[in-house]
């Protein structure tokens, strides 16, 4: 693989990675109370759905000769555990929390795009 493929294909989703566990990892961080709405949950979905992508964008090519239902699966396993670890690793973190709610929209914000390309491959699929 060439350095090009690899930084328009796995760059993207390892530092948007690595960005995530900075982020989880600054102490007593805390987020906008805006009201009638719990910002820091739609921020964990946009978060989340914007990492899917990526990360689906780079299982796409490195398991380029699977099923696409296959590469979903794998997507979500590893977004699905890569949000438990990092809501685990916030509970070390002097000022933060782990809370299920977070890991929640975590999980939900990927399935959103997981089905978006669910739908596309199956549209594809049919056409």
């Amino acid at each position: 693989m060439t350095f090009k493929k690899f930084a328009i294909y796995h760059l993207p989703a390892i530092l948007y990675g690595i960005g995530i566990i900075f982020i989880s990892s600054i102490p007593n961080l805390s987020t906008p109370k805006i009201k009638f709405v719990e910002f820091d949950k739609v921020l964990h979905f946009i978060e989340y759905a914007l990492f899917s992508f990526l990360v689906y964008r780079s299982f796409s090519y490195i398991f380029k000769k699977l099923n696409p239902n296959w590469i979903l699966f794998f997507s979500f396993f590893f977004l699905a555990f890569f949000a438990l670890v990092d809501e685990w690793h916030q509970k070390y973190i002097p000022g933060r929390y782990s809370d299920p709610y977070d890991l929640t929209f975590d999980i939900i914000g990927s399935i959103l795009i997981l089905v978006l390309f669910w739908l596309h491959h199956k549209r594809v699929a049919g056409a």
